[in-house]
């Protein structure tokens, strides 16, 4: 999504299970369970953060292509699971 900026759907409260994180939607009666790294990339994605500053925020060492390749790939799969918006 060029261009766009990644926005949570909406705001829901989580937990840890084990080396897991947990999205919990009371109103759908969903729970959405996430690796460390995908959470961590759904908590940056607040409707200001551009994909290149949340890219920055894992990079370290120049292996910035490596990393927005997997932040991109976590980003279409918050999109599918339909915990993200682009605006």
């Amino acid at each position: 999504m060029e261009g766009k900026i990644p926005s949570k759907i909406k705001e829901m409260p989580w937990s840890k299970a084990g080396e897991a994180y947990v999205l919990v939607d009371s109103e759908a009666k969903k729970n959405y369970p996430l690796d460390p790294i995908s959470f961590l990339v759904w908590v940056q994605c607040d409707g200001k953060t551009h994909v290149d500053k949340i890219v920055d925020i894992f990079t370290a060492n120049g292996n910035r292509d490596i990393i927005k390749a997997a932040v991109s790939g976590i980003l279409d799969k918050l999109t599918n699971n339909g915990l993200i918006k682009w605006v």
